[in-house]
């Protein structure tokens, strides 16, 4: 089976607690203690790591993670806010962690602050979920992130598949974090900043004789990986090999230089010169005939005027748009022939309104007409009206397309209204990209509900759809808004189709988030209504 993340947590903690003691031991002391807990710890899974399903490289070099120079992930920065997100921590926490930039005494240990917000929040995941992640999981999902970081070596980014998107970093952050207990969260964090903080492991260090009698005749020493192995990514049973610098030069398509000279390439004949076509305005206007000029040549001006614009009314053919360059001086545009057989010009419109009946009762038949087809548009944009109303200037409602910009099958929200908590209201990514992509309408206060230009009813006459959106990182200010927003709804009497008061359902605004994915085709791996779907009032 692959090697459970729990077992390096389990050395890792130990040498931590031999570094960070409240009486710091000798360096001599520190050092003895840490190689004996390497050695112990190596000799007890000696045989998970040499197990064919093992992969042996992830194992030692998730114990060195500052050696992985090949890869950046690209999180480092804003690891906080996406911590933050995953766990839905509230305000209060989400400063707490900010906060540890400022502690001087453990070099602003993230992975450590991390660690006891998780305990204060209980977040603790069942000890056998947490034993199931294997180190070669956590190794290709962070490698998976590296793979589409400009950062990263050419090796990382050549194992790239064909037509691959780059996949959501939160996701698959939060598909790992959300199985840990808070060590082990605190030491994928710290797994992705590359710092183990106080825990520092020896690059080499003396292995001990299995043969009692022969102690000193040969020494063996265990030496971490000095560089990253070549980066392997694994798809089931696939594997794939990044290409290497080595491997790059060695495809190349430069020849050696011991080989033969090779004979010059062909160089194919020039094009045969191309010729103008033009459109004769001396030629009759019932016909625009084309016509071969001379070819061109450079020259520094052209003799050719523009004297006149076309006169109105006059319709050209479409022709290929001529080349850039000018005619030679020696070329000259001579008028067409004169046609013998060409038909005179007659007036179209005089012969239209040559053939219209004239009478008294074609006449009176036009406005009888024009009465009913007024009449008919009149009643059309009524009816319009009464089940969408136009937004007006003084409208409340935050209107628009009505279509779903994501996806061209139905979307569960396109032409809904969203009911918005006061705490999104400084949400600009959610009021200017999330709801118009949905192509949805908003609502900001309750106050409006009653306001006649709340639709009620879609252009196709459905009932529209509501929800109310909050934040359930606020969970004071969310309860407060909910029951105002029940009382408001009540007073209103909405009711629905079969005559029982309506109920909205209540959702954490990232549902939409998640449903953009889907609306992309992205594949989830949960069920967005059930994760983010809060109640109904």
């Amino acid at each position: 089976m692959p090697f459970p993340f729990v077992y390096v947590c389990d050395l890792l903690d130990k040498i931590e607690g031999i570094c960070v003691r409240e009486v710091p031991l000798l360096q001599r002391d520190r050092v003895s203690q840490t190689k004996d807990s390497l050695i112990s710890w190596f000799i007890t899974h000696r045989w998970r790591i040499n197990a064919q399903d093992t992969n042996s490289k992830s194992v030692l070099m998730i114990l060195k993670p500052e050696r992985q120079t090949d890869r950046e992930y690209g999180v480092e920065e804003y690891l906080e806010q996406i911590l933050a997100r995953i766990f839905k921590m509230p305000t209060p926490m989400y400063e707490k962690l900010k906060q540890r930039r400022d502690e001087a005494h453990n070099n602003g240990d993230l992975g450590l602050r991390l660690c006891q917000i998780m305990r204060e929040m209980n977040i603790t995941p069942y000890s056998a979920t947490a034993s199931k992640i294997s180190v070669e999981e956590i190794d290709q999902s962070l490698l998976r992130i590296a793979i589409f970081n400009d950062g990263s070596s050419l090796a990382v980014k050549s194992l790239k598949e064909q037509n691959e998107n780059p996949p959501d970093r939160i996701e698959v952050l939060e598909k790992l974090y959300t199985r840990l207990q808070p060590r082990e969260a605190k030491w994928l964090t710290r797994i992705i900043i590359k710092n183990y903080g106080p825990v520092t492991l020896p690059d080499s260090f003396p292995l001990p004789g299995n043969v009692t009698h022969l102690p000193h005749s040969l020494s063996a020493t265990f030496q971490f990986p000095p560089e990253p192995p070549t980066p392997e990514r694994r798809t089931g049973t696939r594997v794939k090999k990044g290409i290497m610098r080595k491997d790059s030069a060695r495809l190349s398509l430069t020849p050696p230089t011991s080989s033969p000279i090779l004979p010059p390439p062909e160089v194919a004949p020039k094009p045969a010169s191309r010729y103008r076509i033009g459109w004769d305005p001396q030629s009759s206007t019932l016909s625009a005939p084309v016509k071969v000029i001379a070819p061109l040549t450079a020259a520094t001006f052209s003799p050719i005027q523009i004297s006149s614009a076309p006169k109105a009314g006059q319709t050209f053919q479409k022709l290929a748009s001529p080349p850039t360059s000018s005619l030679p001086a020696t070329s000259r545009i001579h008028p067409a022939p004169p046609q013998t057989n060409a038909l005179p010009k007659r007036n179209a419109l005089g012969q239209i309104s040559s053939n219209i009946p004239s009478g008294s009762q074609s006449q009176q038949s036009q406005p009888r007409s024009q009465e009913k087809n007024s009449t008919a548009s009149s009643s059309r944009r009524n009816s319009q009206s009464r089940l969408h109303p136009k937004p007006t200037t003084a409208s409340p409602v935050s209107f628009s397309t009505g279509k779903c910009l994501l996806t061209q099958k139905r979307c569960q929200f396109s032409s809904a209204l969203f009911i918005l908590s006061p705490c999104l209201l400084s949400n600009p990514y959610l009021l200017t990209k999330l709801i118009p992509y949905h192509g949805a309408h908003h609502l900001k206060n309750l106050t409006s509900l009653s306001h006649p230009t709340v639709p009620r009813r879609s252009k196709s006459g459905r009932r529209v759809k509501k929800f109310i959106l909050v934040d359930i990182t606020r969970p004071d200010q969310t309860v407060q808004f909910c029951k105002q927003a029940e009382r408001a709804i009540r007073k209103l009497g909405w009711k629905n189709k079969n005559g029982n008061p309506e109920h909205i359902p209540i959702f954490d605004w990232r549902v939409l988030e998640s449903f953009a994915k889907l609306d992309r085709g992205v594949e989830l791996e949960f069920d967005p209504v059930r994760k983010h779907f809060q109640g109904t009032i």
